[in-house]
């Protein structure tokens, strides 16, 4: 099993996108520092992207319409805490004040997909810990096909302002700043400072994604 390459692992777990749902492999690359660990992995349909990448034996999966800038992009992660917390729970996880930190940092702690017992990391092999995620991965995405393979975007609107919402959140709690400064161009192409809110890039987005799926 340690002689497999990222790619290879990759196929052994997601090779049901191509049998059973339609896509197909657009990109596969092998690390050439660690083949057996790292690299990536993309998989197209007519409808959605789904990037599958490692670094240092860590890897994560997105999804993406295939319309899209891959930086909007959508998780597991993000997607199984918004469906697992209750309202109250969200509250805090999308409170903006600092004084809820510890409220939202417990809560996140217990609904953090990779540290449930079935997906956490022994950190002790590399490699069955590599394996666990991308079995885990390949499954939840299969278990959750409807919005996430099929080309059924009703849902992404909620998931991804949910997804904004908490980076925002993040970012406050932690003493961050509500506006940054962006270097633009205005009507005559000459360039200028402005503030703008942070994800501002991200919201616009939402706002895309709104009017495309919900017909707002």
């Amino acid at each position: 099993m340690n002689d497999e390459t990222f790619v290879e692992r990759v196929k052994k777990y997601f090779g049901y996108l191509e049998s059973e749902y339609g896509f197909k492999v657009i990109l596969a690359i092998n690390s050439d520092v660690k083949p057996q660990t790292d690299g990536v992995v993309k998989y197209a349909s007519d409808t959605t992207l789904i990037l599958i990448d490692s670094e240092t034996g860590q890897a994560a999966v997105r999804f993406v319409r295939i319309q899209d800038d891959e930086r909007y992009y959508l998780d597991p992660v993000s997607i199984h805490e918004y469906l697992n917390s209750s309202e109250e729970e969200k509250r805090f996880l999308l409170s903006r004040d600092m004084k809820d930190r510890d409220a939202a940092n417990a809560i996140f702690s217990k609904t953090f997909l990779l540290s449930s017992t079935e997906w956490k990391s022994s950190r002790e092999d590399v490699y069955r810990d590599l394996e666990r995620l991308l079995k885990n991965y390949g499954n939840w995405l299969k278990e959750n096909a409807d919005f996430c393979l099929l080309g059924n975007f009703s849902r992404w609107p909620e998931f991804y302002e949910y997804k904004i919402n908490r980076l925002m959140a993040d970012e406050l709690r932690a003493g961050g700043k509500e506006v940054v400064l962006a270097v633009v161009k205005d009507e005559y192409g000459a360039l200028k400072t402005i503030e703008r809110p942070i994800f501002q890039r991200e919201r616009d987005h939402l706002a895309r994604l709104r009017n495309e799926v919900l017909g707002k």
